[in-house]
């Protein structure tokens, strides 16, 4: 069997390595990859969001699966192009997922469906967005329309502070953005596979996106995490279909948008315990990905090929998972996500991945020495699973001790603000 990844980043990296080590895979490709990929698969020098050469490449080749993991590729078409051409891909539509490449989208969706969310403003005009900040409350988020390298999200405190920062904002080619009520409460991600009628919950994920330790600085794409969340219940699960994946799936099937593949959902539980949906995602974030994987145990490309199929329901009555918990956390090169640091050398790797603990490389490169170098931003992630979350999360701070480069940061609190007795 022949399996085609599509991306570039750590999530790519921990499937490809679960999918070469599958008895049924003979080869793994993966467009475009990295160098760190490169060691157990095939890399392809063909960008993700060049859908038409993927194709092309899948179609020569006889790929028997393809897994579009980047929200490129499903942006750029890729899933209608391999269904329109007979070819099995797991990946939703453009169409389907503009409720996560589009947070404005996204947001509006939500107020349609009668989906609970922070109250929101969409602009794509300055003076207007400014004239919303300035009868606002504060803190007051805003938010890129759509996923950029580095920081999508800015926590305004002030009208002064979110005034400059709409204006930067604007003057940076973003032609909309989103400003939204700061709502506080534990803030989970919450992640389902669908066939488009049917899901099946994956797991739970505690998201790290601050840079700093106690949540502080910059807002990133994420910096750590664990999983489960400690305050998932069966109760609590229950209500998250109810109140928010039966809406989405029904109103996209409505629409004629069946939403196949992996959908991501950001929520926090505030005081008064109601689950306030923040945006959606198109397949797993980093590192969810890794804490996630680590956990799941059933083999994936039968679990996604029940996806395509529609065979959801009759193939699974859950999704197997191992017991205990995963955590992981980024290790960044430089002041992520700023003040990057290209080139410097990592030592440790080797000695830091043993049994229970993965390295996954986010953006590195191989110099002429086989050394791996940093490429400014997220570095490689560190995961650990184990019995209880203080166990795994022992295990990556051990396992961090042992790798060094020049520049490195990383957060020393993941999985370490939990209310004493729980866990």
């Amino acid at each position: 069997m022949k399996i085609l990844i599509v991306g570039s980043g750590a999530k790519e990296y921990t499937l490809a390595k679960i999918f070469s080590g599958y008895n049924s895979v003979d080869t793994v490709f993966v467009a475009p990859g990295n160098d760190a990929i490169g060691e157990f698969a095939n890399c392809i020098d063909i960008k993700a969001n060049n859908t038409d050469e993927l194709l092309e490449f899948a179609k020569i080749n006889e790929i028997d699966l393809t897994v579009a993991s980047s929200e490129q590729a499903v942006m750029y078409e890729i899933a209608e192009k391999f269904n329109e051409a007979g070819l099995l891909i797991f990946s939703p539509t453009a169409a389907a997922s503009r409720i996560c490449t589009s947070k404005s989208t996204g947001k509006k969706f939500m107020y349609k469906t009668k989906i609970q969310t922070p109250k929101f403003g969409v602009f794509d005009r300055e003076n207007i967005a400014v004239d919303y900040a300035r009868r606002s409350k504060y803190p007051l988020l805003l938010k890129t329309d759509n996923h950029l390298p580095g920081e999508n999200t800015i926590v305004c405190n002030s009208f002064k502070e979110a005034k400059r920062k709409i204006e930067d904002s604007f003057s940076n080619f973003n032609k909309k953005i989103v400003l939204e009520d700061f709502v506080e409460g534990p803030e989970f991600s919450y992640y389902i596979i669908t066939d488009g009628y049917n899901a099946m919950p994956l797991m739970s994920v505690v998201p790290y996106k601050y840079n700093l330790d106690g949540n502080g600085g910059l807002i990133t794409s994420g910096t750590g995490a664990y999983a489960p969340f400690y305050m998932l219940d069966t109760a609590l699960e229950s209500r998250i279909f109810k109140e928010i994946v039966y809406p989405v799936l029904d109103s996209l099937a409505k629409n004629k948008t069946n939403y196949v593949g992996i959908l991501g959902i950001d929520i926090i539980l505030d005081k008064d315990k109601q689950l306030n949906v923040l945006e959606f995602n198109s397949f797993l974030q980093e590192p969810d990905a890794q804490c996630i994987l680590k956990l799941l145990d059933c083999n994936l490309i039968n679990l996604m090929k029940a996806a395509i199929a529609g065979s959801l329901a009759d193939d699974y009555t859950e999704i197997p998972l191992k017991s205990g918990y995963a955590a992981s956390a980024v290790l960044t090169a430089g002041n992520y996500p700023s003040n990057l640091k290209k080139g410097s050398i990592i030592y440790g790797l080797e000695e830091a991945e043993e049994e229970d603990v993965e390295i996954a490389h986010f953006k590195t490169r191989k110099n002429i020495y086989s050394e791996y170098e940093t490429l400014g931003g997220r570095a490689i992630a560190v995961t650990g699973a184990a019995s209880t979350l203080g166990l795994a999360v022992d295990k990556v701070y051990e396992a961090i001790q042992l790798i060094n480069f020049d520049g490195m940061k990383y957060r020393t609190d993941i999985g370490k603000r939990i209310p004493a007795g729980i866990l």
